[in-house]
């Protein structure tokens, strides 16, 4: 228990420190996409998407560049992707907040658990949350890509930025992630198709992102 302590201790103190670094000191120039997000394929497998115009609540305003958008197939119901990528470190933005991660006003949740999914022989974290509003649940899938790999804990993805912008003065990062729309409380859960599709849109990541 001590000595859990001291690790959680000095992982603050470390998160602190890089947290300062990166107010004060120049990060270098941000970094660009590979190749702009409107590219990323409105067909993915048997599933087709398309643009959602206006802001959605609990997505990101301060991106660099953003993918918003609702993909559907002939079965099941349909998903929303969201991709936001920060080239650089902006002052007063937290890429991390928690606020990025709930779908609105009300909604609490209720349930979180960590996944791995594999894909192409290799696998990557997801973080699964259930939202809860009335009879009401939307499920969500996300993860954050960082120059040092996936990750889907907030206060460790605050120290690989913080490590990266000590080290290599860069700065971006990448939030991913694939939710449902509201369905009834007891009804089955769109887990399964939320899983399939991130195994489909992860692979299809590298050509965009400089990660």
């Amino acid at each position: 228990m001590v000595r859990r302590a001291q690790r959680y201790i000095i992982v603050i103190i470390l998160v602190g420190l890089t947290c300062l670094f990166i107010n004060r000191v120049p990060t270098g120039n941000p970094v660009p996409l590979k190749r702009d997000l409107s590219l990323f394929p409105v067909n993915i497998g048997e599933w087709s998407g398309r643009e959602m115009l206006g802001e959605a609540q609990g997505l990101p305003a301060d991106t660099d560049w953003s993918l918003y958008r609702q993909y559907t197939k002939e079965e099941g119901i349909p998903l929303y992707l969201y991709i936001g990528y920060w080239g650089k470190f902006r002052r007063g933005s937290d890429v991390f907040s928690g606020n990025y991660l709930d779908p609105g006003y009300m909604w609490d949740s209720v349930k979180e658990r960590e996944r791995v999914i594999a894909v192409e022989g290799k696998s990557f974290p997801v973080r699964e949350v259930v939202f809860a509003k009335g009879d009401y649940n939307i499920s969500l899938l996300y993860w954050y890509q960082t120059p040092r790999g996936v990750t889907t804990k907030r206060f460790q993805g605050r120290l690989l930025y913080g490590i990266d912008a000590i080290l290599n003065r860069r700065t971006n990062v990448a939030l991913v992630k694939v939710f449902s729309g509201p369905f009834r409380s007891g009804n089955e859960s769109p887990l399964a198709i939320q899983v399939e599709f991130a195994r489909e849109v992860f692979p299809r990541l590298a050509g965009f992102l400089a990660l």
